[in-house]
């Protein structure tokens, strides 16, 4: 007699399972109450939204690594999910962001909220490590994480052209040389990348997911469809690339701009692609 079917990935019942396997992905998060200091940052993603990624590739009280954490938004999400987590970040400006929402905000209910506002609100207790990412990846025992869930900086030349005010690109370390997002061209980020990627390979367990957000992006007149690069050169450390969530979260997207209007067709990038990858 078959028996119920054992769920090894997360807590999930059948009906939340199938409906995050949609590859398109539509959020409509509002921003919430820590909203207004994350977003010193030019690349922070809504809590919640880390936290639905979360619930799907661990179970509560897994351990969650965010190699590139930025102002905290994964270790949020783990916060809201009961799920332990550690990040590393390059730029003391945003690790030191990320303490001030750990110090006076707490969840209740599955909500952040500021401390002073909640009598038996959870604190966050997720670990922030300041430093580079890959010396830091290296001092990690292997096979010793559950999820690596990320959004890495896309490099090969920030910043906005033809339209100055359109995207908030603070997101740079200045003087940081290890800072992916500042390398020269997109064969060196790919390349470096792909060696975080060796590392992030060595400290997950067998089976489990590396799932990474990156966004596309135009330039010179072409589109880069980066999220597709990125894809193949972490299956050349040997992941496999299980599949890709389209996701644009509506309350925060920008407004559409006139890009070459009457002129030629220049896209205007409102998603990012969610990369779903599993060591095998």
């Amino acid at each position: 007699m078959g028996g119920k079917l054992r769920n090894r990935l997360n807590d999930l019942d059948g009906r939340q399972w199938l409906y995050w396997t949609d590859t398109l992905y539509i959020t409509n998060y509002p921003p919430d109450a820590t909203h207004v200091l994350r977003k010193q940052h030019g690349a922070m993603k809504p809590p919640e939204v880390m936290a639905e990624i979360i619930r799907f590739f661990t179970k509560e009280g897994e351990l969650v690594l965010d190699p590139f954490a930025g102002v905290g938004g994964t270790l949020l999400g783990a916060a809201l999910t009961r799920r332990k987590s550690l990040g590393f970040e390059i730029d003391p400006r945003w690790v030191a962001v990320y303490r001030t929402i750990q110090r006076d905000f707490v969840v209740v209910n599955g909500v952040l909220c500021p401390r002073e506002e909640a009598d038996n609100g959870e604190a966050i207790n997720g670990e922030m490590r300041q430093g580079d990412c890959l010396a830091l990846l290296k001092e990690l025992p292997a096979a010793s994480v559950a999820a690596v869930v990320t959004d890495p900086p896309y490099g090969i030349n920030h910043g906005a052209r033809g339209f100055g005010g359109e995207t908030n690109f603070n997101m740079l370390s200045s003087g940081l040389a290890g800072d992916l997002g500042h390398a020269p061209d997109l064969e060196t980020f790919l390349e470096r990348l792909q060696e975080i990627g060796e590392e992030i390979w060595r400290v997950l367990l067998p089976g489990r997911y590396l799932v990474m957000m990156v966004g596309d992006r135009y330039q010179e007149g072409e589109y880069v469809p980066l999220g597709f690069l990125v894809a193949q050169s972490l299956r050349e450390v040997g992941f496999k690339f299980k599949g890709v969530k389209i996701w644009s979260n509506k309350a925060t997207r920008r407004p559409l701009k006139p890009y070459a209007v009457k002129s030629v067709f220049v896209p205007n990038i409102t998603h990012q692609n969610i990369l779903i990858l599993r060591k095998e």
